[in-house]
């Protein structure tokens, strides 16, 4: 094959898809197309995702790049009378009704959105070369994941911070400057801060006037995530510490997709009650009343976890069978165990102008208890959606 010249293809998206394998064959199948590829994988593609998606400009518009052409124009028995890779390793399809008679698809997006299951396991991510996730248990070391306050002003470490924010689960930043705006400055380089019932910034003090929650107190804090009785619960965290002259109150991290994956290998009944069994949360407090119902843990198809709803005190009593309560308990002190052994957990006591940054819906967060009599510990909090972080690195990415 040719070298493939850059704007040899359309394409239905803004995405930017590589180009290292090629198609090689084409053969139409039942529904669709069968296409095999220079390192010998093979991918199968449904006759009406193809059509959709075609990139001709009467199909997507050759701005907005949004579909005009709707699946009820289409002719309901269309199918792909031809299909071979053209020159370049692209693919060329020929259709039985309707214009464009033919179109042109280019490699890399045909791999990205091909029809699963096939080799790769999927991810919510197809279509983009966003990294992996990365488990880690206590060993991961601090180093690794902290950042200096070049963050607010260099694009590079800014991307940098953000990829470890996403691949982790959680970043840390030291040495910014000790303002009060900081808990909303950083985040809002990511995306838009979302605002709760504890409002677009909530501060987190040892010596609050008003106990809303444990936070607020000097109580140890067993690990846990924000708000799971939220049917959206926030996506990221950003925990900036004011000040801290007391003594206690070491912050614990713990990634709750280690734990999954551990379950999920060893211990697969307590895996399979925490992610088939519904529980209730609810919060408790005297002006609102939030609730959301679901598995303690949600999984994807390959059972990689998705979000955790992992709060000791905001689970709603348990209403199911005694026997299916019986096995959601066991399973459940299990995986809280697990949380809280040290084989999982990374300590850190947090400093005025460190910045704590983590996935809500990952990583767990807990601390040990506050001496209050020894001074002050205040943390200022804010959250932003998880998915702003994938957007922003999409975009750096093209």
């Amino acid at each position: 094959m040719s070298p493939v010249p850059s704007s040899h293809w359309s394409l239905p998206d803004f995405g930017t898809y590589p180009t290292e394998h090629l198609v090689v064959d084409a053969t139409c199948i039942d529904h669709g197309v069968a296409l095999k590829w220079t390192d010998g994988v093979f991918t199968h593609h449904h006759r009406f995702v193809l059509r959709e998606n075609s990139p001709d400009p009467a199909t997507t518009h050759p701005l907005s790049r949004e579909q005009q052409l709707q699946l009820t124009d289409m002719h309901p028995d269309l199918q792909i009378t031809a299909a071979e890779p053209d020159q370049h390793g692209g693919l060329v399809v020929s259709w039985s009704h309707g214009t464009p008679t033919t179109s042109t698809y280019h490699p890399g997006w045909l791999r990205a959105w091909a029809a699963r299951p096939w080799p790769s396991k999927g991810s919510p991510t197809a279509g983009s070369s966003l990294p992996g996730q990365v488990l880690w248990r206590a060993s991961l070391g601090l180093d690794a994941i902290t950042f200096e306050p070049e963050v607010l002003a260099g694009d590079a470490e800014l991307v940098s911070f953000a990829t470890t924010l996403y691949t982790h689960g959680v970043a840390l930043v030291r040495g910014l400057p000790v303002r009060a705006s900081m808990v909303t400055e950083l985040p809002s380089l990511i995306g838009p801060v979302r605002a709760t019932n504890f409002g677009e910034v909530f501060d987190v003090r040892t010596k609050a006037a008003e106990v809303t929650s444990n936070a607020y107190t000097d109580l140890e804090l067993p690990v846990h995530v924000d708000l799971a009785t939220r049917e959206y619960m926030p996506g990221l965290q950003f925990l900036f510490c004011m000040t801290n002259d007391a003594s206690g109150g070491e912050s614990r991290l713990c990634d709750a997709a280690a734990i999954a994956a551990l379950l999920r290998d060893e211990h697969p009944d307590a895996f399979n009650a925490l992610t088939t069994i519904e529980v209730g949360f609810a919060n408790k407090a005297a002006d609102t009343d939030y609730r959301h119902r679901g598995p303690f843990l949600v999984v994807d198809c390959d059972g990689e976890l998705i979000e955790a709803r992992w709060s000791p005190w905001l689970r709603a009593p348990l209403q199911a069978p005694l026997a299916e309560a019986d096995r959601f308990y066991r399973a459940l002190r299990l995986a809280m165990s697990l949380a809280e052994d040290r084989q999982f957990i990374v300590a850190h006591r947090l400093e005025p102008g460190d910045m704590l940054a983590f996935d809500n819906r990952r990583v767990l967060h807990g601390r040990g208890a506050v001496d209050r009599s020894t001074g002050d510990r205040w943390l200022r909090g804010s959250y932003v959606e998880r998915e702003e972080l994938a957007s922003l690195l999409r975009v750096r990415q093209r």
